[in-house]
């Protein structure tokens, strides 16, 4: 930047208002302001999104999961084996078998379907689900169970009913029909993780009232492993590895296997939406070069006298381009922080909530990524240069004699 940029540049900085206030300009700053702002918005809501889904996920679910090759119950024996072995890795934050089987269960005339889920933990540990069952719990014990937060309000139950839980034994059939193993529980607490299809039909019980409903002795249907934070992505490395430990009796199956998918298309989503809210900063671009053509007859004049006094093309240009550029990206900035404080009210609002049948949880959140907003002030900032940059090569064609002819 020479002096005589400087000093013209200096001197807008000092009275904006001369170009602020025209009117192209004032549509040219709104569109972009608006444009980035339902960009930026749209990725603080997908971002939420995805780290919550992926946050619930992970919470509510193993993420390696040890069974038999042969898909057989584990014995008690068994579990503890493996669990010395494994309790040594830094990697697990925390071991637990579980019994995991589809029952039914019934209030009346009403029955449906039902995930029957009982831990043991090999290593005294606490219960990883305890963290989501809602304030007024009692301790689980035999004869009672824990009811998903949507089942327990499709059935109409609250802590201290009674529920009954249906499986029926196939291999219990005799001339005289079907003999399903069925009993009653008291409900000892609502379990709410915010994962709608867990939280739809889970019931968690002992151990003890699971192997007597399931008619089987002291086993175990799998070994579920929970990593610590900065393992989690290597789940399926840490599975192979503890596979071989273990020996060829057991199958590990990371996370990985059964949610990679969904988040994969998730991102794929999110940047599609990046793709087509482009556009609309694309559209205001549209604005940007009219602004620059109306600036550019306006200050016809200006123009001609400094290139009578020897300026140079190149330096005029250079001095609008800093001037609407300078605005151009205060706008992106303010699109941003207009976008964040619509994200907030959109999360915050009561008038609309997420389906969970559909969206997998039922609360809209937010996040803020610092690369997602860099890359909206990239992308915004590289069309709006352009969108400055095509109009002033018309500066490259006027003459002195026709400026000062055509005032």
């Amino acid at each position: 930047m020479n002096k005589l940029e400087h000093f013209f540049l200096q001197n807008y900085l000092k009275h904006p208002k001369r170009t602020l206030m025209r009117f192209s300009f004032v549509f040219m700053v709104l569109g972009i302001i608006l444009s980035v702002a339902i960009l930026s918005a749209g990725l603080n809501l997908f971002e939420g999104y995805e780290r919550t889904l992926k946050t619930v996920l992970l919470d509510s679910f193993s993420h390696i999961t040890l069974q038999s090759q042969l898909n057989e119950y584990l014995s008690r024996e068994q579990v503890d084996e493996a669990a010395a072995k494994l309790s040594k890795r830094k990697e697990i934050a925390n071991i637990s078998a579980n019994i995991s089987y589809s029952a039914m269960v019934q209030d009346g005339e009403s029955i449906r379907g039902a995930l029957i889920r009982a831990y043991y933990q090999p290593t005294g540990a606490i219960e990883p689900y305890k963290r989501y069952l809602e304030k007024g719990y009692t301790d689980l014990e035999p004869g009672a169970v824990y009811v998903g937060y949507y089942m327990a309000k499709e059935l109409g139950k609250t802590a201290g009913d009674s529920l009954k839980v249906v499986y029926p034994q196939l291999e219990r059939i005799s001339m005289l029909g079907l003999f399903p193993s069925e009993h009653c529980y008291r409900i000892a607490g609502i379990y709410r993780s915010g994962y709608y299809e867990s939280d739809r039909s889970i019931v968690i019980m002992t151990p003890q009232d699971a192997q007597a409903l399931l008619l089987i002795d002291d086993s175990y249907s799998k070994l579920e492993l929970r990593l610590v934070p900065a393992q989690i992505d290597n789940a399926v490395g840490l599975g192979e590895s503890m596979k071989q430990e273990l020996g060829a009796r057991y199958e590990a199956i990371p996370w990985n296997y059964s949610s990679e998918s969904l988040f994969r298309l998730i991102r794929m989503e999110k940047w599609l939406i990046f793709i087509i809210f482009s556009f609309l900063i694309l559209i205001a671009g549209l604005n940007v070069v009219s602004a620059v053509i109306t600036i550019i007859y306006d200050k016809k004049n200006e123009i001609a006298v400094l290139k009578t006094i020897g300026a140079a093309t190149r330096s005029i240009k250079h001095l609008l381009f800093y001037r609407i550029a300078m605005v151009g990206v205060a706008s992106v900035l303010l699109g941003q922080l207009l976008g964040w404080l619509l994200s907030l009210f959109i999360v915050n609002q009561n008038f609309y909530s997420l389906k969970g049948e559909v969206y997998f949880i039922d609360q809209l959140t937010i996040y803020v990524s610092p690369i997602n907003q860099l890359i909206i002030l990239g992308v915004s900032s590289l069309i709006i240069f352009s969108c400055i940059l095509i109009p002033l090569k018309r500066i490259d064609r006027m003459q002195i004699m026709d400026l000062l002819r055509n005032p």
